[in-house]
């Protein structure tokens, strides 16, 4: 942003910058219109520094992170504000996450499910323990039935031919 100045009652118009003869004859101080400055501190990295619009120096808060500061709660990562000059990552896990836990067929991040483990789901009719044999189990609807039916014994009179069934 440019400025008028007034030097020796002469009016310059747009003025951006006025440079000034140092004493010592070597070069000048050169001074800039800034009034149109809008950063603060926590838009500045810290330990750099800045000139506000009045002239005030102002030393930046922006803090410089890394991939250590990131933290990981269960599948939150909580990402600290700051500057991160790099790609910061974090990997969440949990020790339950493991093929014996997961359906087969199911692959959840990059794990797939055992074959041992499948859907016992039976919408209906599914057997209870008296439709299963005594000394079986079987899975129902995910619950383990142990069987309590057990196997009728069929006999037949040699004479009279009758079957008892008991």
């Amino acid at each position: 942003m440019a400025q008028s100045v007034v030097i020796n009652e002469v009016v310059y118009t747009s003025v951006p910058s006025i440079q000034i003869p140092l004493s010592s004859g070597s070069g000048t101080a050169e001074f800039f219109d800034i009034s149109d400055a809008t950063a603060v501190a926590a838009d500045v990295l810290s330990p750099k520094t800045i000139y506000k619009a009045d002239g005030t120096k102002v030393t930046g808060s922006i803090v410089t992170k890394s991939g250590s500061d990131l933290t990981a709660s269960g599948l939150t990562v909580t990402v600290p504000a700051g500057y991160y000059s790099s790609a910061a990552t974090k990997t969440c896990s949990d020790a339950n996450l493991v093929s014996g836990n997961i359906k087969s067929g199911v692959t959840i991040f990059s794990v797939t499910g055992s074959s041992s483990v499948v859907d016992t789901t039976i919408s209906s009719g599914g057997a209870g323990a008296s439709q299963i044999l005594s000394g079986y189990s079987a899975y129902v609807n995910g619950s383990l039935i142990e069987g309590s039916a057990s196997v009728p014994t069929i006999s037949q009179d040699s004479s009279t031919k009758v079957l008892t069934i008991q």
